[in-house]
């Protein structure tokens, strides 16, 4: 992922803003949606899944992965087994089944993109290919699918749409053994929760705009800990504490309902990855195509000067398909989370929706 722009502006003038990384939002509210009982805690998503790997007995094990993901994070995996490519985006409605082609000792990576999918072609598939499936539910942890998987094994990296600076969980419904760490290294988390502290104080009026550079330097020295680290560890003990009672209820009611008012909003002008979701899913974000990756680009420039800081998932390497850098290229996500109401997708809209 593109790391999110900086505000280089000193702070000065509105402190409202939207996305960049979670700020401290407190203690989370009940009721809860629980996690499996059985589960192993990880620093990172890539450490959960670095972790399974490593526990296999053998060691010409390959993971499959979708031509469209996180670059970074499947080269991190390279470290610990071989790596093979099949065909899978966020525009198609299910992979190109044809690319994939494990052996039977096989670990197999299905992405829920953004939260939309169905896993009903997955799960139809699985029972047809002797392999080991595992789920990546990063994009809702708790959705409809993940609650229901049949996969071999499941994880969510958490920190994409929890308030917290590390933590990911990795279980298995069909109730095989886990990998378990017991490593800790809390350095980065550390910085990035220091970060999170101060970025609340700043949006909120109690600190000096002037800290803005500082918190945002705290941020980027927490990821920078985390990409040296080769090692996989534990979550902190902060976030498993924090994360223990599940996914807040509230929190993926206020998304769902700030999601469905931005692409209302925009629909008429605004290309959507996606205007629909299966039921129990909620999406992690509103998710837009663009003509090209200049008007891509210029749209996004355009919101960063009006504070509203947006990702991009994910840029693509020069040796992928010309479909996904084309894709990769084009696509832009805004943030529409737990943190926001009614009156910021009002306002990231009109934003949008300016010069068109």
């Amino acid at each position: 992922m593109i790391p999110d722009p900086v505000d280089d502006s000193g702070g000065t003038g509105d402190r409202w803003e939207i996305g960049s990384e979670f700020h401290w939002m407190g203690m989370a509210p009940a009721p809860f949606i629980s996690w499996p009982e059985r589960a192993s805690w990880f620093l990172l998503g890539r450490h959960a899944v670095a972790g399974l790997m490593r526990s296999f007995p053998s060691d010409t094990r390959r993971l499959w992965v979708p031509e469209y993901f996180c670059h970074d994070v499947a080269a991190y995996w390279g470290g610990f087994c071989s790596i093979a490519i099949y065909a899978d985006d966020p525009v198609r409605p299910e992979p190109g089944w044809k690319t994939l082609r494990p052996a039977k000792d096989d670990v197999v990576l299905a992405v829920n993109y953004f939260g939309v999918r169905s896993g009903n072609p997955w799960k139809e598939w699985h029972e047809k290919h002797g392999c080991i499936l595992l789920e990546d539910h990063s994009h809702d942890p708790v959705s409809g699918w993940a609650l229901e998987s049949c996969a071999d094994f499941a994880f969510s990296s958490l920190r994409k749409t929890m308030p917290v600076p590390d933590g990911a969980i990795l279980w298995s419904p069909r109730g095989h053994a886990l990998p378990q760490t017991e490593d800790e290294d809390f350095s980065g988390s550390a910085l990035k929760l220091a970060a999170m502290i101060w970025k609340r104080e700043c949006l909120e009026g109690r600190a000096s705009p002037e800290v803005k550079p500082i918190y945002r330097e705290w941020e980027h020295a927490g990821e920078e800990a985390f990409e040296l680290s080769r090692k996989i560890y534990s979550a902190s003990r902060f976030s498993r504490e924090y994360l223990a009672h599940g996914v807040p209820v509230q929190w993926r009611k206020q998304r769902e309902a700030n999601v469905r008012r931005l692409l209302g909003l925009v629909c008429s002008d605004v290309r959507s990855l996606f205007n629909s979701w299966p039921s129990g899913s909620t999406p992690m974000a509103a998710v837009f195509r663009f003509e090209s990756q200049a008007v891509r680009d210029l749209i996004r420039k355009r919101l960063e000067a009006a504070n509203i800081y947006c990702p991009i998932h994910w840029p693509a390497r020069p040796h992928c398909v010309e479909s996904i850098r084309e894709l990769a290229a084009t696509m832009l996500t805004v943030p529409a989370d737990q943190r926001y109401k009614e009156e910021d997708m009002d306002r990231i809209a009109s934003v949008l929706l300016s010069g068109r």
